[in-house]
C-alpha cells in the first residue's frame, strides 16, 4: 500500500486517491518552481520540503520541554527560493503569488503571517541580517504548526545556497539555528523533529538537551496506517495561555523547574489545593511516563502495541481540558470504536491521530464522517501515512 493517501478535504470534492509520498513531493516540487517562475519571472535557485509533523504522544500543553515522540507526515512545507542583492525578502505563497510580503533588514510589516516571518529569519539566520531573497512557499495540509516547516524549509534552501550541499548534513546545528529564528517553537512542532525525520522511524525528541534520536516505526511491515483527523478546530489562543500559566503555577509550587521533574505523583498532589493545576499535573506527570514508555515499546519492535498508550494519552488530555476540544476528542473516541488500535487528540486541539489497520482505515474514516455529521458538525479532513522522510532538497 501506498505510503500516503488523502481523502476528502472538508466540503470540497474528494479528490482523487494520491498514491507515493516521494512522487507527490516531486510532483510538488514541480508546481511551487513553476510558480515562483510565474510570480518574479526568473527560476529559482532549487525547491526545498519540510514534512509537517505529528505528535504521538507527549505533548502535554504547557511544557514547553516535554519529550515528545512525533513523526513526520508526507504532507509539508514546499519552499522555492533564489537570493537578491537588494536587502528585501519577498516572500509569497502558492495560494496567493500575487500578494507578497516584503520584509527589510529592519521593517518588518505589522500583519505579516506566522510562516512568512519565521521564513524571513530563516534567510536571515542563513545569509545573513542585510540579505535579501525572492521565496515562494507551498504548505501542505495537516500543519499544526506551518511555521516550523516553513522556516525549516527555507533554511535549509538558504544555507544551501550559500554555503553548499555539505552544510546541511548537521541537521542538530540547523535546528539549534531554527529555534533561534521561530524565537519559540513548542516541543510538539519542534523544528528537529522535520529536519531529522526518517522514513519508518518515529523522532523522540528532549527539548532540554535541544536534540532527540530516531526510533523504529515499520507500519508498513505490521499492517498498520497513521490515520490523521483534521478537525479544523484549534484550543483558543487564552485557553492555550492559560494552560501554559497553570502548569508554571504548578511546577513553582512544587519546586521544580518543570512538571517533568516530579518523581512523586501522590505527594505533588496531595500538595496542591487547587484542582485544576492538580489536573495539570497528573497529566503532563502521567504523560512523560507514557512518552518513556511508548520510546521502550518502539525500541523492542512492539510497533503493534502501541495502541494502549495512544488511548490513555487521550484520555488524560481530555480529562486535563475538561472536555474543551469536542471534536477531536469525538474523532478520537470513535477511530477507537470502529477498529483502531488506539487513538488520541493532539495537544493543539486540532487534530486527532489514530493507528489503524489498513483493513480498518474505510470503517474509521466513515464512522468518524458519521459522528461529525451527527453532531452538524464540518466534516474533518483524513489523510493516511507512514512515518515519512525528513526535510529534503527536491529540484
Amino acid at each position: 500500500m501506498s505510503a500516503m493517501r488523502l481523502f476528502g478535504f472538508g466540503r470540497r470534492p474528494m479528490p482523487r486517491v494520491r498514491d507515493g509520498a516521494d512522487g507527490d513531493a516531486a510532483a510538488g516540487a514541480a508546481r511551487t518552481a513553476a510558480a515562483f517562475h510565474s510570480a518574479y519571472g526568473a527560476d529559482p535557485a532549487g525547491v526545498w520540503w519540510a514534512p509537517h509533523t505529528v505528535p504521538l504522544v507527549g505533548d502535554h500543553v504547557g511544557g514547553g520541554d516535554a519529550r515528545v515522540l512525533s513523526a513526520a507526515l508526507p504532507w509539508g512545507a514546499s519552499a522555492a527560493l533564489a537570493p537578491a542583492d537588494d536587502g528585501v525578502v519577498d516572500i509569497r505563497s502558492a495560494r496567493s503569488p500575487r500578494r507578497p510580503v516584503r520584509f527589510g533588514a529592519r521593517r518588518t510589516p505589522g500583519s505579516a503571517p506566522r510562516w512568512a516571518v519565521a521564513a524571513d529569519a530563516a534567510v536571515r539566520a542563513a545569509l545573513g541580517a542585510d540579505a535579501g531573497a525572492r521565496v515562494l512557499l507551498d504548505i501542505g495540509p495537516f500543519g499544526l504548526a506551518p511555521e516550523v516547516a516553513a522556516a525549516c524549509a527555507v533554511l535549509l534552501a538558504a544555507t544551501e545556497v550559500r554555503s553548499g550541499v555539505d552544510a546541511v548534513a548537521d541537521r542538530d546545528g540547523l535546528a539549534r539555528t531554527a529555534r533561534l529564528a521561530l524565537d519559540s517553537p513548542s516541543a510538539s512542532a519542534d523544528p528537529a523533529a522535520a529536519l531529522c525525520a526518517a522514513r519508518s522511524r518515529a523522532f523522540f525528541l528532549d527539548p532540554r538537551r535541544g536534540r532527540g534520536r530516531l526510533l523504529p516505526l515499520p507500519l508498513d511491515e505490521t499492517g498498520l496506517r497513521l490515520l490523521v483527523i483534521d478537525t479544523r478546530t484549534a484550543l483558543p489562543d487564552r485557553l492555550a495561555a492559560s494552560l501554559r500559566d497553570e502548569c508554571a503555577r504548578a511546577a513553582a509550587a512544587l519546586g521544580v523547574a518543570s512538571l517533568r521533574d516530579v518523581d512523586d505523583l501522590a505527594g505533588a498532589l496531595a500538595a496542591l489545593d487547587d484542582p485544576v493545576l492538580r489536573r495539570r499535573v497528573r497529566h503532563a506527570a502521567t504523560e512523560t511516563h507514557r512518552a518513556n514508555a511508548l520510546a521502550g515499546l518502539l525500541r523492542a519492535g512492539a510497533t503493534a502495541e502501541a495502541g494502549p498508550v495512544l488511548n490513555a494519552s487521550h484520555l488524560s488530555l481530555r480529562d486535563s481540558l475538561a472536555d474543551a476540544c469536542p471534536r477531536p476528542d469525538t474523532a478520537a473516541d470513535t477511530a477507537v470504536r470502529k477498529g483502531a488500535r488506539g487513538a488520541r487528540m493532539t495537544g493543539s486541539g486540532r487534530l486527532a491521530v489514530a493507528l489503524v489497520p489498513t483493513g480498518r482505515l474505510e470503517a474509521v474514516r466513515g464512522g468518524v464522517l458519521d459522528a461529525f455529521a451527527g453532531h452538524r458538525w464540518d466534516p474533518p479532513g483524513f489523510g493516511i501515512a507512514v512515518p515519512s522522510e525528513g526535510a529534503r532538497r527536491t529540484l
